[in-house]
Order: structure tokens, then C-alpha cells, then sequence
């Protein structure tokens, strides 16, 4: 019984001064859909012949607002690793930030063509820091040339959780 008098006071010490980010973290469950917003590129934290993709869109579930992605990647052949990367989601109320951890995965799953259009589609799976995951479907669009696929349009869907 005397131990129990000294635990409690020390547990309820030992979480007064622990931060309130500590004991107040939220999840965040989001549906999201969205399109590519321009061509890829090369920074000087992603260097060519690697690429950042972005993309924005609209996210629903815990936040119900707008999504802005810029995914740095190995360039597809025909798959590809995602090396990092930002993204912000935006709802009325509130701003989350973060990033993609390196090790992500854009897999081809299938291609077809037809009437002159061809499309590619990549299962997209990784991490979010600082603490989550995701899970997609990336889908190309493009005009085939008789040999390949020339892209000119790609869409994103699917999910991620992140723990704040």
C-alpha cells in the first residue's frame, strides 16, 4: 500500500512535465484523389536524373480538405523507389506538414493501349514522417508512339494515416 502512495504522485509528476505534444497526439485518416500539377523536375535535394512529381488534390476523412505532394523519386524503369519528399494537408482548421520516408515503393502493376492511348498503372506505397504510412494507385495517361507510352497527364488515389 506504500508503494502505491509514492507511484501515484511520481506518475502524475512525471506526466505534468512531460510536453502536451506528447500526451496529445492526433490521427489522421485521409482519403485522397488528385492529379499531377506539372511536369517533373530536379532540385538540388533530388538531383536528375532522379525526379520530384507534384501533385494536389482533395483529401477527406479526419481533416476533409486539400492535399499538395512533391514526391522525390528514381526515375520509373519500369518501377521506381521513392527517396523522400513533402507534403502538406490543409482544412479549414488546420495545417499538417511532413515528409516521405526514403524507401517507398512505385511498382508497375500493368500498361495497356488502345485507339492511339496508353495508360500505366503503379501501386504506391511508403512511409509519411514523422509517423505514418500510405497506400495508392498512381495511374499515367498518355498517347502511344508504336513503341512506348508518351505521358501527358497522371492521377494519384488512395489513403494515408499519420500520426501527429
Amino acid at each position: 500500500m506504500k508503494c502505491i502512495r509514492l507511484l501515484v504522485p511520481t506518475v502524475a509528476l512525471i506526466l505534468a512535465l512531460l510536453p502536451v505534444t506528447a500526451l496529445a497526439s492526433t490521427n489522421y485518416h485521409e482519403a485522397v484523389s488528385g492529379i499531377e500539377t506539372g511536369f517533373p523536375y530536379s532540385t538540388e535535394a533530388c538531383p536528375a536524373p532522379d525526379s520530384v512529381s507534384p501533385f494536389a488534390g482533395l483529401a477527406n476523412g479526419t481533416l476533409d480538405g486539400t492535399f499538395m505532394i512533391a514526391v522525390c523519386h528514381t526515375q520509373l524503369n519500369p518501377s521506381a523507389e521513392i527517396l523522400g519528399g513533402s507534403f502538406v494537408l490543409i482544412s479549414s482548421a488546420k495545417t499538417v506538414n511532413g515528409q516521405f520516408a526514403p524507401g517507398g515503393t512505385v511498382s508497375l502493376v500493368g500498361a495497356s493501349v488502345s485507339d492511339g492511348t496508353c495508360t500505366q498503372t503503379y501501386a504506391v506505397n511508403g512511409g509519411l514522417l514523422p509517423d505514418g504510412k500510405f497506400s495508392g494507385t498512381l495511374v499515367h495517361y498518355g498517347l502511344w508512339t508504336g513503341s512506348s507510352c508518351s505521358i501527358f497527364f497522371a492521377t494519384i488515389s488512395g489513403r494515408a494515416q499519420l500520426r501527429m
